[in-house]
């Protein structure tokens, strides 16, 4: 009952965050008047005065439900996360300026409640509690392990030492490092976390512990810099395979090994599109993902979250994001998908112990327009009313084909006896890059969205990773988006301007000589 009890609370409040999260709910829960506090904050005056005592009433009422009543990382919403909440009972502190094995600083612990861990789901605090309540919180986290108690010399800080500037030299160097050091085992070749120990990688725990996808520095948990790269490669990280390399490197080294990291990822995060611009091209769509006319086209990033509307619910998806192109001519539209994956997932046998499935991904398109344009299907696999246009790609064997379904609860997805859909994908170095086209019209009009050139289309996208157990309803999605062909402009606009700029200075300048003629004429009378 009481196991019960934990799914369904856990269920819920992160049904709620996730909510709050989509409708933009901001509320702070535990805030000072003077930082903007509203009437339902809990004032000052309501704390205890005892930093203790305080602390205790912020964990009670911010952190238990996921670290627990014991501090051991398994509040009723724990489940529901990869990974798992810290359990500052075991006290194996990850992110820290102190090297491997030692306990962190306060100011360690400080920066995490700050900034959170992005990629896990612990938030950020910053605009939830002043910096008093977090150091009130962090005096009352360290009651749950004796290990505090125990560290009675003062803690040696790893020092960030003289930058080496970022060079194609520097990044070269680091690049050699990065190899012979092994760090390609558990990142691979290229850093995606796809490295051939990736998914049998454990933690303290015993629990599946994957390596980081270099290639996106915005999820990296301790700061996503090149001086943040460079205090994890000598600190490690505690509890996990990550080791400490810094009886291995010196300072120049360290840095080349972290500019050569940083600059796997791209300067900045990738902005969430809204719309994917179709670019118009000569001659057939191409199927290959490295054909140049892909690599010249503009691209749209989206981010992606896991299914927990129903049942069967994803809430550990390990797809985050998806990037897409788009081309068309005067008889096809084509898409390129792409995104990460640690592992290219083959089907586990009937009755085998762990189950996995193939990769897959798909496009969803409304069957029709409505009108207006406006009212779409709901946007996981469409509703009883209005059904959905699903393209669909498999990675065994590179398979297309396409469904139609009308909610994903009902179990209403059907193949088409004859599907419309082809084009090429394949998996490389933890990524996978498909193409997928169709003819505009098709002659199957009740079943298929038909294309119209300088018309909004809805677009929503679906990505299942086999070996994380993905498939049918569990998947990583995407809401509704929108894809545009542009019209191709008439090269007439560029014809006008200038003959109408002509046109009228010249009028202009015969109606100045004509008024000059005219006052000397009047002049002379």
């Amino acid at each position: 009952m009481s196991n019960l009890f934990r799914n369904r609370t856990g269920f819920v409040l992160l049904l709620f965050l996730v909510l709050g999260f989509l409708l933009g709910w901001n509320a702070p829960l535990y805030a000072d008047e003077e930082e903007g506090s509203s009437p339902q904050t809990t004032r000052e005056e309501e704390l205890p005065a005892d930093d203790m005592a305080a602390g205790k009433k912020i964990y009670e009422k911010l952190c238990i439900s996921c670290h627990g009543i014991e501090g051991d990382g398994d509040g009723p919403a724990a489940d529901r996360f990869q990974p798992k909440p810290r359990s500052f009972k075991k006290a194996e502190f990850k992110y820290r300026s102190t090297p491997r094995g030692a306990m962190p600083t306060d100011d360690d612990l400080f920066k995490a409640i700050t900034h959170g861990l992005p990629g896990t789901g612990m938030p950020d605090w910053a605009d939830v509690l002043n910096e008093k309540k977090r150091r009130q919180v962090i005096k009352f986290i360290k009651t749950f392990s004796t290990k505090w108690a125990e560290q009675t010399e003062p803690l040696h800080v790893v020092k960030v030492g003289e930058p080496v500037p970022s060079s194609e030299e520097s990044i070269e160097r680091g690049k050699t490092q990065f190899t012979s050091l092994g760090c390609t085992l558990c990142h691979g070749a290229e850093g995606r976390g796809d490295g051939p120990t990736s998914l049998f990688l454990k933690n303290h725990r015993g629990d599946p512990v994957y390596p980081r996808n270099l290639n996106k520095n915005w999820l990296f948990r301790g700061g996503g810099e090149a001086k943040d790269i460079y205090m994890r490669v000598n600190t490690g990280i505690n509890g996990t395979p990550m080791p400490s390399f810094a009886e291995k490197l010196d300072n120049e080294k360290s840095w080349d090994l972290a500019n050569f990291v940083r600059s796997l990822s791209p300067e900045k995060k990738p902005e969430r599109g809204s719309m994917i611009k179709s670019r118009l091209i000569e001659g057939a769509i191409p199927t290959d993902p490295d054909d140049p006319q892909w690599t010249e086209t503009a691209s749209s990033w989206f981010p992606m979250m896991g299914q927990i509307s129903f049942k069967k619910r994803l809430f550990k998806p390990t797809v985050t994001d998806i990037t897409v192109k788009s081309l068309f001519n005067e008889n096809e539209i084509g898409f390129m998908l792409t995104w990460d994956d640690r592992s290219n997932s083959k089907a586990s046998k009937k009755g085998a112990k762990v189950q996995t499935f193939t990769d897959q991904v798909a496009i969803q398109f409304p069957e029709k327009l409505q009108p207006g344009g406006i009212k779409k299907p709901y946007f996981i696999m469409g509703d009883e009313k209005l059904g959905v246009n699903l393209w669909n790609w498999v990675s065994e064997e590179d398979q297309f084909f396409e469904t139609n379904a009308n909610g994903v609860w009902n179990n209403s997805e059907v193949a088409q006896e004859r599907s419309d859909i082809s084009g090429k994908g394949y998996f490389k170095n933890g990524q996978y890059r498909v193409v997928m086209k169709r003819a505009l019209q098709t002659s199957d009009t009740e079943k298929d969205i038909q294309f119209e050139v300088g018309v909004f289309y809805p677009i929503a996208f679906f990505a299942m990773d086999g070996t994380n157990g993905e498939t049918a309803s569990r998947r990583s999605i995407t809401p509704w988006y929108f894809v545009f062909m542009e019209p191709e402009l008439d090269k007439t606009i560029y014809f006008y301007p200038p003959v109408v700029v002509v046109l009228v200075f010249g009028i202009q300048f015969i109606l100045v000589k004509w008024l000059k003629k005219s006052h000397k004429k009047s002049g002379s009378v």
